[in-house]
């Protein structure tokens, strides 16, 4: 039996974690053993793909299926929760899409430091409003 599953918007996920890891099309189309033009199409959301498919192309990614869909269900929770037109939502959302993608391949290590960097920036900012 083959399925095809039309992406929850995963696509996007895909292509923020790939480029996260500044990895290419080729690159990781070559692990998940498909072609570069297949990868492309999911990322666009323009070609379905296999639930084995999908498993390669998160292998490939250094992730996990789970964690494609998690973070699919919570862009799509915070674009229903940002006024305006979609595009004013896109471009919202795109910097605090790949700030959380790049966070979630940190070590435990550095994600505290990054947090503990995050916190003194605040921290200056607030002073330099003061």
């Amino acid at each position: 039996m083959r399925t095809n599953i039309q992406s929850m918007k995963i696509g996007p996920v895909i292509r923020e974690i790939r480029e996260a890891q500044k990895a290419t099309l080729e690159e990781i189309a070559f692990v998940a053993n498909t072609a570069a033009s297949n990868l492309s199409r999911i990322e666009r959301g323009a070609q379905g793909y296999s639930p084995e498919m999908l498993e390669r192309i998160a292998l490939a990614l250094g992730t996990t299926v789970s964690e494609l869909h998690r973070r699919a269900e919570a862009t799509a929770k915070q674009t229903g929760k940002v006024g305006g037109s979609a595009g004013s939502r896109k471009r919202l959302l795109a910097p605090v899409a790949l700030a959380a993608s790049k966070y979630s391949t940190l070590t435990p290590e550095n994600r505290d430091l990054a947090d503990e960097f995050m916190a003194l920036l605040l921290r200056r900012q607030r002073q330099v409003k003061s």
